[in-house]
């Protein structure tokens, strides 16, 4: 069994903690209910650190995500909700307690108490893959909760992930974003669980990282012994240490400062041109922000003359970003600010449109602006400048 061939290489930190009876049958499955079991173990086990944070696709169980980790958005300030010290000693899998058997199915929860409403920016999970796990693949279940008495309750939504831990005696965090991001959640009491199936074999299972030093917030677990079972109770964690789950959520400013008025000089968006088949329109948002301080900022105008701002979210470093109109999955400019200082002490910006549809695009760096437009129904053309920006502004 797992906890036994473990035992030979870890130092088990076991605490009893006892299962109610089973809960009903789940909503639209005739379930048998499990016959009257052992108490069931939470067993911790020591393990190794491997540093680092890997971002890993999440998917809605409702729909596929078809975005990657997004980095060099403009976002607005996040507030991130962690109990741990950013370090990891203990993991905790769920056993029998008399056959110390691995369970079907585990889910373990951690309480946060968000400051007020807001959108999920990005969740981290930290997984063990033990000594003798020969499977590298990671699959799970990232689900919200709202609470009721102290235990998770009412699911707002859930997630798969999948992803890859690459040797065995670590554990590895993971930064969940794709279709995570923009989870709207209420303010106060706020439950995030993880959750996975028994490994084949059962030495396979992974396990959930515990930072035994910190003793913050509350948790929860819960069970299904055997596959076709009901879930047992959650049951509240009393054991010292957090499980490594954290979040950041956005909060938007109820009370915002005025905005300062703008400076006269220099205009981020020059005079729109008049000419025939071009627009008017003026960008209002920052969709990117490349390294320097170098704002991206697109308007456009459809042959009906409905205006709309260039879109970020589907990909984007720190030198360049993907733009959309209409549908997310359908990306429409590409536009890169690239450093040559080292070569001609210029900053280089190129953009590769794939639309006909009349635009105004600008890119300043707080002093001078850079713009490229497009004529309505007219393909729109690439364009490179290797001395768009002085490097010494």
């Amino acid at each position: 069994m797992l906890s036994r061939s473990l035992s030979a290489s870890f130092v088990v930190l076991a605490s009893l903690l006892a299962f109610a009876p089973p809960v009903a049958a789940q909503t639209g499955r005739d379930l048998l209910q499990p016959e009257p079991r052992a108490a069931v173990r939470a067993e911790r086990l020591d393990l190794v650190d491997e540093p680092g944070m890997l971002p890993v696709r999440v998917r809605s169980a409702e729909r596929v995500s078809t975005t990657g980790g997004v980095v060099g958005i403009a976002q607005p300030a996040t507030e991130i909700y962690s109990y741990d010290d950013d370090s990891f000693e203990n993991a905790v899998v769920l056993v029998d307690d008399l056959s110390d058997e691995v369970l079907f199915e585990m889910e373990f929860a951690q309480r946060f108490t968000l400051s007020g409403p807001g959108a999920i920016q990005w969740a981290e999970a930290c997984i063990v893959r033990s000594e003798d796990d020969t499977d590298p693949d990671v699959n799970f279940w990232l689900t919200l909760y709202g609470d009721a008495e102290g235990v998770p309750a009412g699911q707002v939504e859930r997630y798969t992930v999948a992803a890859r831990i690459s040797q065995p005696d670590r554990y590895t965090c993971f930064r969940l974003a794709d279709d995570l991001v923009g989870q709207q959640l209420p303010s106060g009491h706020v439950w995030v669980a993880l959750s996975w199936l028994r490994g084949t074999p059962p030495e396979n299972t992974k396990l959930l990282a515990i930072d035994r030093d910190s003793t913050a917030g509350r948790r929860a677990f819960r069970a299904r012994a055997e596959e076709g079972d009901a879930w047992e109770v959650w049951q509240q964690d009393p054991n010292p240490g957090v499980y490594g789950i954290r979040l950041a959520v956005n909060h938007p400013d109820p009370m915002p400062d005025p905005e300062p008025e703008p400076e006269p000089d220099p205009d981020p968006n020059p005079d729109p041109p008049t000419d025939e088949g071009y627009t008017d329109c003026v960008p209002e948002t920052t969709p990117l922000v490349f390294d320097g301080g170098y704002n991206v900022r697109m308007c456009y105008e459809t042959s009906q003359g409905t205006v709309g701002d260039g879109k970020a979210g589907i990909w984007a470093s720190g030198e360049s970003g993907l733009l959309w109109f209409f549908n997310r999955d359908n990306a429409e400019v590409l536009i890169k600010v690239l450093n040559g200082c080292k070569i001609n002490n210029h900053r280089w910006v190129f953009v590769a449109p794939v639309t006909d549809l009349a635009f105004n695009l600008y890119v300043t760096d707080g002093v001078d602006t850079w713009s490229h437009r497009n004529r309505q129904g007219v393909t729109a053309s690439t364009r490179s400048d290797n001395e768009a920006f002085p490097c010494n502004n």
